[in-house]
Order: structure tokens, then sequence, then C-alpha cells
């Protein structure tokens, strides 16, 4: 369960977040609707522990982040723009992207590209 308890972040005199509270249960899809800039992408980033918040608090699982833990050691987020390597396959960014967490193996990764309906032997998609 992520929690977000009265959270502020400012740049200076800009106020990006101002007092956002709201609770994301385990196993629902949650989304953030609002206008360009109104915060969702900062809020994100708060909570994956990428930029740390001005007050209030952001906890996952009981653990506060940022304080009890920097970042989440299991999430995988895309905020913005994806940031895949243009000139290598979509096996080759899986694999180097597993490479660097230690979390799968090739067989993991072949697997996953099959689940998504890809072949994991066309080196060339």
């Amino acid at each position: 369960m992520i929690c977000v308890t009265n959270v502020f972040k400012y740049y200076g005199r800009m106020t990006v977040l101002d007092d956002v509270s709201a609770t994301f249960d385990r196993g629902k899809i949650h989304g953030l609707i609002g206008r360009n800039g109104s915060g969702k992408t900062v809020l994100m980033k708060c909570i994956t522990g990428l930029i740390r918040v001005t007050s209030g608090t952001i906890s996952v699982d009981g653990q506060v982040v940022r304080k009890d833990i920097e970042t989440l050691p299991s999430l995988g987020a895309i905020i913005e723009t994806p940031g895949f390597l243009p000139y290598c396959s979509g096996y080759k960014n899986l694999a180097l992207l597993a490479q660097l967490n230690k979390k799968a193996d090739r067989n993991t990764v072949h697997a996953a590209i099959k689940t998504v309906g890809l072949d994991p032997h066309n080196r060339n998609g």
C-alpha cells in the first residue's frame, strides 16, 4: 500500500504539490488525472523516491520514502518518456535492464517477450 499524507512540494516560490493526500491499495489499478502542470509527474517522482517532498510523508508498506528507504527496490516506472536505447532491439533493451538489477536471467527475458506476443529470437524488433 502507498500512502501519501499532506505532501507539499515547492520549487522556490512555486507550489507544485499543495497538501496532497491519497492512498493506493495493493492489487488495484489507479490513475492520476489532471491538466498539464498540475503536479502528476512530480507526485510520481516523489512516490518513486526520485525527488524529495518539501513536507509531508510518502510511505510504501509502512516505510517512509527517502527516510526509511531511498528508493523502492522492486519498482519499475516509466515517467514521461521511455528511456529505451533506440539502436537496440526490444530484447537487448530488456536484457540490459535485467543485467542492471540482476532480477531476471535470459529465460525470464524470453518469457516476458513471449507473454506480450513477440518473438524473442527476432533481434531486429
